[in-house]
């Protein structure tokens, strides 16, 4: 199962591409829509050919923008017609496992030679995974850590050498349930598409490829999705943590429709268009939105502060994505909460496409991040 192996190329960005030709197919299936994305290389850059996206909600009685639980038929229906309406053709494909169906975590192995480390996980992973290893495929990752003195070691005050401390050997430890990947088969397969080694991976690892620059630096990751918002501190290209929050966009359309008696079509709608505008006419909606985007971004607070303390490394930047990040004034509420540089992912950025679209990319970009991330991972295979 090559689930992890993706890690080991985030940090080598001038290896993106791979030498293939043919084109390929990211598939996001996500709450409240299934986006897809279809890329080729050519001339060592990534191509744009297509990309498109179907709500969920309609195919399961509910309204656009609603969170649909659907079976597998129904998500094959869905991923057929989007397929058939954006007019791809490409049939390898890699599809995104959901962060809550998977398991990723840093374990802390006394220092030892790599070539060790796989004997030992397979000891010690049941320590750090809530399930029976028989019930999850997993992979693992040796992280290379650069030892970094603090201001007391350089000073010579703390009474203990740089030399006497105690090394460790971090792995980034991966798992994923087997039902999980199962299903996904089955949606990959009857969508007439093809899975092939590398066709899997978590949406998390998708975003990253997608949304980092070269910076190596500390940056926390907030995917703003519509049933949850996850997190991820990545420091020198590789995720070194990872967080979820049950809150996301649908719970801030959901609120405005009921606090302001409205349907949920239009609530969505003034979101998107209003947010979180302070002029005195949306005082009655700020104060509805306001209390889940704190939620939100004062347990992103908590990611960073912890990370910070545990690491000595200062989170110096955010990058916000997905779909609940593009609602207005997003980036002006997370830098006076967070006190630090916040952007937009701008996933399109890594592709080339015609000019024309640029504007409409531009804007639709953070919600393509985990699909664009996906293509470019079977671009290296």
């Amino acid at each position: 199962m090559d689930i992890g192996s993706l890690l080991k190329g985030l940090p080598k960005f001038s290896d993106l591409f791979s030498q293939k030709t043919q084109s390929v197919l990211g598939v996001d299936v996500g709450g409240s829509s299934i986006k897809i994305v279809q890329l080729r290389k050519e001339k060592e850059r990534a191509i744009l050919e297509t990309y498109g996206e179907l709500a969920t909600g309609p195919y399961g009685g509910l309204e656009i923008g609603q969170t649909a639980g659907l079976v597998e038929e129904k998500v094959v229906e869905i991923l057929r017609d989007l397929i058939k309406e954006s007019g791809a053709k490409a049939t390898d494909c890699a599809i995104a496992i959901p962060t809550k169906s998977s398991f990723v975590t840093v374990m802390e192995l006394p220092e030892m030679e790599e070539s060790q480390v796989g004997q030992i996980i397979q000891l010690e992973a049941r320590r750090y995974i809530p399930v029976p290893l028989t019930e999850v495929e997993i992979d693992w990752w040796v992280i290379p850590e650069e030892e970094v003195a603090t201001p007391e070691e350089l000073m010579g005050i703390t009474g203990k050498s740089i030399a006497e401390k105690k090394k460790k050997t971090k792995v980034l430890l991966i798992a994923i349930h087997k039902d999980t990947i199962t299903k996904y088969k089955n949606i990959i397969s009857g969508s007439g598409l093809v899975a092939t080694p590398g066709s899997f991976e978590i949406e998390t690892f998708s975003v990253i490829r997608s949304s980092m620059s070269q910076d190596m630096s500390p940056t926390l990751i907030i995917d703003i999705g519509a049933p949850t918002t996850k997190m991820a501190v990545v420091d020198r290209g590789i995720m070194r943590l990872s967080y979820s929050v049950t809150r996301g966009s649908q719970d801030i359309t959901s609120a405005l429709s009921k606090s302001l008696n409205i349907s949920f079509s239009r609530a969505e709608e003034m979101k998107r268009e209003i947010g979180l505008s302070d002029a005195p006419e949306h005082k009655e909606m700020l104060s509805v939105i306001s209390p889940i985007v704190e939620y939100i971004f004062s347990e992103a607070n908590s990611v960073i502060i912890n990370y910070q303390a545990k690491n000595k490394r200062v989170v110096n930047r955010v990058i916000l994505t997905g779909g609940g990040s593009l609602m207005k004034g997003m980036i002006d509420f997370a830098v006076k909460r967070l006190n630090i540089e916040v952007s937009l992912s701008d996933p399109f950025s890594r592709v080339a496409y015609p000019a024309f679209l640029q504007g409409a990319l531009k804007e639709a970009g953070p919600s393509f991040a985990v699909a664009i991330g996906l293509a470019l991972r079977k671009l290296q295979v």
